[in-house]
């Protein structure tokens, strides 16, 4: 099983970064906090803080579960695949970061005006029982298009979105149609009963014990007036690729194939001023990795983070083929190319992590590369095979990677 967190691992790594009432800019140690009279510790190996009031709303729900919970919900993440949006790796180490340019963006400011507003103990007490990552399970175990009321996409997007989904299906040669195109919506940390599904997900507790956990859950996020009273984007930052490839236990064998796009994705792509073709060109990039399980792409000599940066740079080079092409969405190349070069601002340089997609630049230099292909290939009136554009792309690989620092 695969699954692309595009977007949520960046977004939550720049809480590391911020001022103000939580985690101070200077801070060398992503386990302190600063408040306006005190600084406490917030340890997420233990899962506990020097904090009296986030330690208590912990200790009130810890007490309540299975005395190895955290193994349990380490065991659930570890078979699905899905990659936890961790505050754990928010300062990722730098092989070199002179070579690489990386820095503050329209987005990291955004997003830390928003984190900025929230209690930080009450952030650490949501991560610790991986409440942040609940709209994204909730979506992959139970969410489907038929559900418009629970995860139908933004009205506004209903239409434009719905018609690149099914143009995306037709321009690939490998099979498509099996994928399910839904979204997850903010407010579903509003809702008791899904989140008590969550609850019992992780740690197998009874109807009536999973709702009392979820009911204070909910008390916890109502309690912080920054996380708009569980409408806030955070929730939903992200757009992915879902595959259960390869999976033969429960919950997650037989799943369908999905794409999910977070209702706070096109918030996010609102604020940077790129919702006509951003959306779009996200959609492209997630698309491309159910190419990539479909043609057995994701297979490389690779390891760790060059590997998902691999895979991620396909993706990009891919989605921009395909947005570009004339036969596929035909939007113009340079709206496209400035939109991604906007989001693609949320590339990383957490070179060392797992999660790493690349930086800016190199995901620019990949886009740009899909478009170019797709404007020599339709000069010549055709879609290239997908294991053509593979062949090509893992040429220019090397180039796509170089350091990008001008020195």
């Amino acid at each position: 099983m695969r699954k692309s967190a595009l977007w949520l691992v960046t977004a939550v790594s720049s809480m590391a970064l911020i001022e103000g009432p939580g985690l101070p800019a200077a801070a060398a140690d992503p386990a302190l906090a600063t408040t306006a009279s005190q600084t406490y510790t917030y340890d997420l190996a233990t899962g506990t803080t020097s904090d009296p009031v986030a330690q208590a709303k912990i200790d009130k729900i810890t007490a309540q579960l299975p005395a190895d919970w955290r193994a349990r919900l380490a065991a659930v993440r570890a078979e699905s695949g899905i990659e936890p949006s961790g505050l754990q790796n928010a300062i990722a180490a730098a092989i070199d970061p002179d070579d690489y340019v990386c820095s503050d963006t329209a987005f990291s400011a955004w997003v830390d005006e928003i984190v900025g507003g929230i209690d930080f103990g009450t952030l650490f007490v949501l991560l610790i029982f991986g409440v942040l990552d609940y709209p994204t399970y909730d979506a992959v175990l139970y969410g489907s298009s038929a559900n418009q009321a629970d995860y139908g996409l933004p009205a506004q997007y209903q239409n434009s979105m719905s018609v690149a989904f099914r143009a995306a299906k037709k321009f690939w040669d490998v099979p498509l149609d099996d994928v399910d195109f839904l979204a997850m919506q903010n407010d579903m940390l509003q809702d008791p009963e899904r989140v008590a599904r969550m609850v019992t997900l992780f740690w197998g507790l009874s109807p009536e014990e999973a709702l009392s956990i979820a009911e204070q859950l909910i008390g916890i996020i109502n309690s912080a007036p920054g996380l708009a009273g569980g409408n806030s984007p955070l929730f939903t930052l992200n757009a992915f690729a879902f595959s259960a490839v390869d999976e033969t236990e429960p919950p997650f064998a037989n799943l369908p194939d999905k794409m999910v796009f977070g209702e706070g994705m096109f918030t996010a792509l609102e604020v940077l001023g790129i919702s006509d073709a951003g959306p779009r060109a996200v959609l492209g990039h997630e698309m491309a990795h159910h190419v990539q399980y479909e043609a057995g792409l994701f297979d490389s000599p690779l390891t760790g983070p060059e590997a998902t940066r691999r895979t991620e740079l396909m993706a990009d080079a891919f989605g921009t083929y395909f947005v570009t092409h004339a036969r596929g969405l035909a939007l113009n190349t340079r709206r496209v190319l400035e939109a991604e070069r906007a989001f693609y601002e949320v590339g990383d340089c957490s070179f060392t992590s797992g999660g790493h997609h690349g930086t800016p630049n190199q995901r620019l230099r990949a886009s740009t590369w899909g478009a170019d292909l797709a404007s020599a290939a339709q000069k010549q009136g055709h879609i290239l095979p997908t294991l053509t554009i593979d062949l090509k792309f893992e040429e220019q690989l090397p180039v796509f990677v170089a350091p990008d620092a001008n020195g």
